[in-house]
């Protein structure tokens, strides 16, 4: 990394990528920074997460 970073500048290069006329450029580059600094993405706020109910009783029709 240090013998790339030596030949280019790593900083000017990822600003050239923000201000890419390539919409999908900069929504990738974005996505690629945002994972950098708070890393893997979490869960969508609208999706709830799987609940899992241990001591639920069973169904009427197990009872008899």
């Amino acid at each position: 990394m240090d013998a790339v970073h030596a030949q280019v500048d790593l900083v000017e290069l990822e600003v050239d990528l923000l201000n890419s006329k390539d919409d999908k450029i900069v929504q990738r580059e974005l996505a690629y920074l945002r994972e950098l600094r708070y890393g893997k993405r979490a869960a969508p706020a609208d999706e709830e997460p799987t609940q899992i109910i241990f001591d639920m009783p069973g169904p009427e029709r197990d009872k008899q």
